[in-house]
């Protein structure tokens, strides 16, 4: 993902990927800066504002079809 992409999915649910872990953990965009896409995970309380997070480590959740 962008920085661009993320901008135009505040609110949208990602998965986040790091490292050499192959387990990913979900979270939803609050907000996008300069540098980082801010990201509330599951594990943290919900009104949290989101923990900065490198773009390229996240990729969009697919929506279900309606």
């Amino acid at each position: 993902m962008t920085l661009d992409e993320a901008r135009q999915h505040i609110g949208s649910g990602v998965v986040y990927r790091g490292g050499s872990s192959s387990e990913g953990e979900d979270g939803v965009i609050t907000n996008v800066n300069d540098a980082y896409v801010f990201v509330r995970y599951a594990s943290q309380h919900p009104g949290a504002n989101g923990q900065a997070t490198p773009a390229e480590r996240l990729t969009l959740l697919s929506r279900s079809a309606s």
